[in-house]
């Protein structure tokens, strides 16, 4: 593997830790103990070990040096026996407070974007060297799409989540506002902020994609009062609808990324521990 493909799918891969910290906006029985286990340790140890990425954040001056704060503070906020976002439990479980699932759209839409801008610059230097391999360049396109799935997936659960919140509380108070709906209504203006982010920011184009986009910015508009509901529609309806869209598009997306992402995965590992093995025997035939 070419030395800027490395680089890449490894900073790929990171990235891939980042987005998947959004599965603990999803509210589940149970999450998978080995699954955390997995992304704490390449969240926490990529940016110190001898890695691509860590490469990288050594040689590029201030500015790595501001993201390597960001990727620590990430991994002590969500990744850390200090996290009061996500424990795990004596039992060996996880404990998630979902109340703090605004914390995580905070933090990994902006962080996941900035990891992606420096990913492009990559795809970029190598396509001009003519060092841009087909099977990276796919790999970085089917990431990106998954990316936007996921990201409108876990966007779309705590949006409903909250809409409905607002509306028990504004009943609940015959329609004037309390601190409480003051409250939901900032988190909802975070959302819709994260999901202006993830539009912005995306360069898939596919008509799968942009029927799951269109769909739930059709719904914050008939939230927020900008559209009228469908005829004979309810909000349930809605929501379902922008489900059944987003769905389609995570099925679609998740089997192109995986189909890229693994023989990538398992070449850079297998050749990280070449390199290893390497220095190894070079330092042991030194002291020899």
């Amino acid at each position: 593997m070419e030395t800027i493909s490395r680089v890449i799918v490894s900073l790929v891969y990171y990235n891939s830790l980042v987005r998947d910290t959004l599965e603990y906006t999803i509210p589940k029985d149970s999450y998978e103990v080995n699954f955390y286990d997995y992304k704490r340790n390449g969240i926490v140890n990529e940016p110190k070990l001898n890695t691509p990425l860590k490469v990288f954040l050594d040689q590029n001056g201030e500015k790595a040096d501001e993201l390597r704060k960001k990727l620590e503070q990430f991994g002590e906020d969500f990744y850390s026996d200090n996290s009061t976002v996500i424990k795990k439990a004596a039992d060996n479980t996880l404990r998630v407070d979902h109340a703090q699932s605004v914390k995580i759209f905070e933090n990994v839409i902006p962080l996941h974007e900035e990891l992606n801008s420096i990913i492009n610059l990559h795809v970029s230097f190598a396509r001009q060297n003519n060092q841009l391999e087909e099977r990276v360049e796919k790999l970085v396109q089917a990431d990106e799409r998954f990316y936007r799935a996921v990201a409108l997936l876990s966007l779309q659960g705590e949006l409903v989540r909250q809409f409905e919140e607002f509306n028990k509380v504004m009943r609940e108070s015959q329609g004037q506002p309390t601190p409480q709906s003051n409250f939901i209504q900032n988190d909802l203006n975070t959302l819709v902020k994260a999901l202006n982010t993830v539009r912005a920011n995306a360069t898939c184009k596919d008509n799968v994609y942009t029927t799951a986009l269109d769909a739930v910015f059709a719904e914050v508009e008939m939230m927020n009062g900008r559209r009228d509901l469908p005829a004979r529609k309810t909000f349930a309806d809605v929501f379902n609808d922008a489900n059944v869209k987003i769905s389609e598009l995570v099925k679609d997306s998740e089997a192109g990324w995986r189909e890229n992402y693994t023989p990538l995965l398992q070449e850079l590992i297998a050749d990280t521990q070449k390199n290893q093995q390497a220095q190894q025997q070079q330092a042991e035939d030194k002291a020899a």
